[in-house]
């Protein structure tokens, strides 16, 4: 290695967010942790609805792949001291819904890009979410391998036997907090909502999920005995469904770890105060 290259990649090194001026994600300015970055392929740890990459089913939301690109466009010190080349476009390695936060993976380069792709498609990677629910089964474990479609028309996936494609969900039951439950779920490989449409066929109904579970969010309200605020006016402790990609592990075991989004963490212990044991 040269002494350039070693320069670049101690540089690289030393990234510890990116930042991302409003309107690029959103109306507000943003800085995203950087969870892993090796050999081209990075990671971010996203917040809910922001895309990983262009989604034709959320033509609306702004995503992080071209947010990157367009401040490569214009030379962005903290994107080149990443590494990154403008030369060479980011691409998102693959998509979690919208309302999923969590560990966002990206490569840099045509070989980087297909390789990591090659990778996830042959299902030898391991994503672990970490949900808040009501419901679901006695058993503290159960998994869902029904084959899950795009539907023809609308931008929504559901179960089909003739036209879904197969993939599989196991979900652990980590804490009962009274009608609440704290699953993590693991899958090799996600398509579209799975998360979602597979916790459902379980009865798991994720906290704020409306598309599948019809599940309202969490309100202290309803959690805080002698709660005195008004109820007409009050906020959702998190505003989107309550789950989180929390890890990716690649195929040499590197680990990629995310925390979850603060208003999720301090939901999960407002209910621990009211349920924990």
């Amino acid at each position: 290695m040269s002494e350039q290259d070693t320069d670049n990649t101690a540089q690289a090194a030393q990234v510890a967010a990116l930042g991302f001026p409003s309107p690029l994600l959103g109306q507000d300015n943003l800085r995203l942790r950087v969870l892993y970055n090796k050999d081209g392929l990075f990671a971010l740890e996203r917040p809910a609805r922001v895309l990983n990459g262009p989604h034709p089913w959320h033509v609306n939301l702004p995503n992080i792949a071209d947010a990157i690109n367009e401040q490569l466009r214009n030379d962005k010190p903290e994107m080149l001291r990443l590494g990154l080349d403008p030369k060479n476009p980011v691409q998102a390695i693959f998509h979690t819904d919208p309302g999923i936060a969590g560990v966002a993976l990206f490569a840099s380069g045509a070989e980087a890009t297909a390789k990591a792709r090659n990778a996830f498609g042959s299902s030898i990677w391991r994503l672990r979410f970490e949900i808040v629910a009501t419901g679901g089964p006695a058993e503290d474990e159960a998994e869902c391998d029904l084959p899950v479609a795009r539907h023809n028309n609308l931008p929504v996936a559901l179960v089909s036997i003739t036209t879904g494609k197969k993939t599989s969900t196991r979900f652990r039951r980590l804490e009962r907090l009274g009608k609440f439950n704290i699953w993590e779920a693991e899958t090799n490989y996600y398509r579209a909502d799975q998360l979602p449409v597979h916790a459902v066929e379980l009865g798991i109904r994720i906290c704020g999920e409306g598309r599948y579970a019809h599940e309202s969010p969490v309100f202290m309200s309803r959690l805080k005995r002698g709660w005195t605020g008004d109820r007409e006016f009050e906020l959702p402790l998190y505003e989107a469904p309550s789950a989180y990609l929390a890890e990716l592990t690649l195929e040499d075991g590197t680990s990629i770890k995310a925390d979850p989004p603060k208003k999720l963490a301090n939901q999960i212990k407002q209910i621990r105060k009211r349920f924990g044991q």
